[in-house]
């Protein structure tokens, strides 16, 4: 794989990613949904907890984007894609996110995740997320 190679799948996957987080920005479950590889995908929560179906974070998707009455920010940083080869790529970023709930509760939150991005025809596909909340002195949440 030469050189141009790499940076073309590199930004294909980034261009992936953009997709995704736009998705989220607007709260569009089925849009974020459609990021995943309904085969293959496979996963690690930021509670520990695992998902070895698409069934489990559709779940958790779904009950998460339902709490959420706005996005106030959301940011991403750090962000680098290691391609491996033609058709399969990671993705590592931090983030920084501030959510107004339904209930008027307010989350500060910030953590890092990564994801493996696989080629599928010519799109991208998640097959697999984990994500990491960062933690300070009072945990890795900051409500108001």
């Amino acid at each position: 794989m030469t050189a141009t190679d790499t940076q073309q799948i590199e930004s294909e996957v980034l261009d992936a990613f953009k997709g995704l987080v736009d998705a989220c920005r607007a709260l569009d479950v089925r849009r974020y949904l459609d990021y995943l590889d309904k085969e293959k995908f496979t996963g690690l929560g930021a509670d520990g907890r695992v998902w070895h179906s698409i069934k489990d974070i559709e779940d958790v998707i779904s009950a998460g984007f339902a709490m959420i009455e706005k996005i106030v920010s959301l940011e991403f940083d750090k962000v680098k894609v290691t391609v491996l080869n033609a058709s399969t790529a990671i993705l590592v970023n931090e983030f920084t996110q501030t959510l107004l709930l339904k209930d008027a509760t307010r989350i500060d939150q910030s953590g890092g995740g990564s994801q493996v991005w696989l080629r599928s025809g010519n799109t991208w596909k998640l097959a697999s997320i984990s994500a990491s909340d960062a933690v300070s002195a009072d945990g890795p949440y900051s409500r108001q």
